[in-house]
């Protein structure tokens, strides 16, 4: 007698079919996860990374992870990063509007502050992710092997009163984070090659590239001041 499998093997096998051919979501953020607590725990034994310093790091190598599938319209990345987004505008507005001022005859009543705060999440969550559906393609720029050293470098000026040793942890790990997301999708979209562009938008590569320049210019600027 001929037995099925079960519904529970059945789904095993799916999901190994889909991680083995094509990583996905669970692939880049386990893959992340692991790469990130390695780094981070080197970080610790050979440069005496604090639980702080440690703490950044790692999140800086596992949001890393995710950030090259902004650019795919119905990704997890996409929908988290548009509600982060959403809710730190919401805080400043909450913030802004509860605080005693003239303009807008602040502080506002609690009903009012709470729909200030709603409608800044939804407004601006929505507006985030529209442009980067409307203005990237996926496996386009974003997969650019100069997205890990523009993260990096946004996470060292973010950073850049907190220290050489913490501008320095959350810049590689910014860097390695990404570059695992790219690593792993290098069958399809990624070459190690740097002249060899992630799309054919030469005039908007180029302007990638500048910007890394800049902020990264700016970023070890910041870190080489007493």
């Amino acid at each position: 007698m001929c037995h099925t499998p079960s519904s529970a093997y059945r789904r095993w096998a799916y999901h190994y079919r889909e991680f083995s051919l094509l990583p996905n979501f669970e692939c880049h953020i386990s893959v992340a996860a692991l790469i990130s607590a390695v780094s981070v725990a080197a970080g610790a034994a050979v440069f005496g990374w604090d639980n702080t310093t440690s703490s950044l790091a790692f999140v800086a190598g596992l949001s890393g992870g995710l950030i090259p599938d902004l650019d795919h319209d119905k990704s997890k990345p996409l929908r988290l990063s548009g509600a982060v987004v959403g809710l730190g505008v919401a805080v400043a507005a909450v913030g802004f509007v509860s605080s005693t001022g003239e303009f807008l005859n602040r502080p506002w009543p609690p009903m009012s502050t709470v729909l200030a705060g709603l409608g800044a999440f939804f407004l601006f969550n929505t507006i985030f992710v529209q442009i980067l559906k409307t203005r990237t393609k996926h496996r386009g720029l974003f997969h650019s092997l100069a997205v890990p050293f523009l993260y990096g470098g946004l996470w060292a000026v973010a950073l850049a009163s907190t220290g050489g040793k913490t501008i320095m942890a959350v810049w590689l790990l910014g860097v390695i984070g990404v570059l695992t997301h790219l690593v792993l999708d290098c069958g399809k979209s990624f070459s190690f090659n740097p002249l060899k562009l992630a799309t054919e938008d030469i005039s908007a590569s180029t302007r990638l590239w500048i910007l890394t320049a800049l902020i990264n210019f700016l970023a070890f600027t910041r870190f080489s001041l007493p």
